[in-house]
């Protein structure tokens, strides 16, 4: 799977922060030294957190502009360093201590006050057959919770997320998907809706207990779901 089928829009973003260039600046900017100190604990994290995927990405806040129309550089003193962004906004800023000394702008050619810097992160579910047990879906959507509070430091402001579950979303079929949890207690069937999207509850029982999962179909894509929690 790649960052576009892990994480998707608002359901997986951690934090987020606005790029606010400096009054007169025309474009909208951030420097090196930010996004290399974020970059550099996002990747940390990924390495601590080998089950889940920690990303920087870039958005702009304007419903025209896609991803795809935006471009950014570093304005080094010895020449402009492009930086590639992906189809998911993710992006990855070359980790130079020459740059990290200079620190320059990196630009993005968009107005300023129009550009969110997002962290979000995402689960690796590694293969998914149509038995599983719930703990090794669920148990990084847990530990992205603690992924979210190292993250917090870089984005001030941000809004504290409450993970709440994993979004599995089925490719379309003429009927629709099924997962039973063989819950101790009784069986849970969850189905489908008419996107094809399962939301797998995040429930602390359900994590000691690890029961198996069945699913008649496999997901094309698995998302973790949060919402806005209070500090």
């Amino acid at each position: 799977m790649n960052v576009k089928s892990i994480i998707c829009g608002s359901c997986a973003a951690l934090v987020l922060s606005a790029l606010a260039g400096p009054a007169l600046a025309e474009n909208a900017r951030l420097p090196y030294h930010l996004l290399y100190n974020a970059q550099r604990a996002s990747a940390d994290l990924s390495r601590a957190h080998t089950n889940l995927l920690v990303v920087l990405t870039l958005q702009s806040t304007l419903p025209n502009v896609r991803t795809s129309d935006l471009a950014a550089y570093i304005e080094a003193r010895a020449g402009k360093i492009p930086i590639e962004i992906g189809a998911a906004g993710d992006f990855t800023l070359p980790m130079r201590d020459d740059l990290l000394a200079e620190d320059p702008w990196v630009i993005i050619n968009q107005p300023k006050g129009t550009m969110k810097l997002n962290g979000q992160v995402g689960v690796i579910p590694g293969r998914i057959t149509h038995s599983v047990h719930y703990a090794r879906l669920m148990r990084p959507v847990r530990e992205s919770e603690e992924v979210q509070e190292q993250m917090r430091p870089f984005f001030p402001g941000s809004p504290r997320l409450t993970m709440t579950g994993l979004k599995l979303t089925f490719p379309a079929a003429q009927k629709r998907a099924v997962v039973v949890i063989h819950a101790r207690g009784g069986d849970r069937k969850l189905e489908a809706d008419e996107r094809g999207e399962i939301i797998l509850p995040l429930v602390s029982d359900l994590l000691e207990e690890d029961p198996e999962i069945s699913l008649s179909d496999i997901p094309g894509t698995v998302e973790i779901v949060s919402h806005q929690s209070g500090e």
